[in-house]
């Protein structure tokens, strides 16, 4: 693309709508855009808004219409049509070139890829949408939204609870061996225990039968007095 030259334009030069102003025909030439429309040209002779430079930055053919249609939009031809309000055979007849593509129908797809409503379609986004306070606002969850300023936030909560994670499962692994330790020495100490009391139920059992036997040598004793006593 050709810039004009600067210069002052004579109200009767013939070139005067070829283009736009200089400032506009720069936007055309960072955008790769050629503003070849005599009739935009004409209705717009020197400012061109962005939408009206948008409008010429695609050919309207039958393949770009199906490119936009299956590539960018991915829809069908009948959910095309549908949205359209057509049959789904004008959509055939566009795309395989029997008939051409009326500009209407291929500007309100490329605007639908364009704009912010289809940048925030998604299946996984199924809900979602934005207030006209910019919050963020979630379908699962009546009075949960979230500013953009919010959304980074997110992220470093994530990685701290990552962070959490990974050092909680280290701790578990180094107390492990310290919990098998600890079982280890409890079972140890119930057999000591064990033999312990066993030992001291020996020993209370050998002081009981002492006991016992002084009675019965007590008894036996007294017996005998009165057995000698009596005769």
């Amino acid at each position: 693309m050709m810039l004009p030259k600067k210069g002052k334009k004579s109200s009767t030069d013939k070139t005067l709508n070829n283009y736009p102003n200089q400032k506009t025909c720069w936007s055309y030439y960072m955008q790769a855009i050629e503003p070849v429309s005599k009739e935009i040209n004409e209705a717009f002779p020197e400012y061109h808004p962005m939408w009206v430079i948008s409008s010429q930055s695609t050919t309207v053919t039958g393949k770009h219409f199906k490119r936009i249609r299956e590539a960018f939009l991915k829809i069908t031809q009948e959910q095309c049509a549908a949205y359209l309000r057509i049959k789904p055979w004008h959509i055939s007849a566009w795309e395989n070139e029997k008939k051409p593509v009326p500009f209407i129908a291929f500007e309100i797809l490329r605007l639908v890829y364009e704009s912010a409503n289809f940048r925030l379609s998604h299946q996984d986004w199924a809900g979602w949408f934005i207030t006209d306070q910019g919050r963020l606002v979630c379908p699962d969850a009546g009075d949960l939204s979230f500013l953009s300023t919010d959304l980074p936030g997110i992220h470093w909560v994530k990685q701290l609870a990552r962070t959490h994670e990974l050092e909680n499962k280290r701790m578990k692994a180094e107390l492990q061996p310290l919990k098998e330790e600890i079982k280890a020495l409890k079972e140890f100490m119930a057999i000591n225990e064990l033999a312990e009391l066993t030992n001291d139920l020996n020993e209370l059992e050998a002081k009981v039968g002492q006991i016992i036997g002084r009675i019965n040598s007590s008894n036996l004793g007294s017996i005998l007095s009165r057995i000698q006593i009596a005769s």
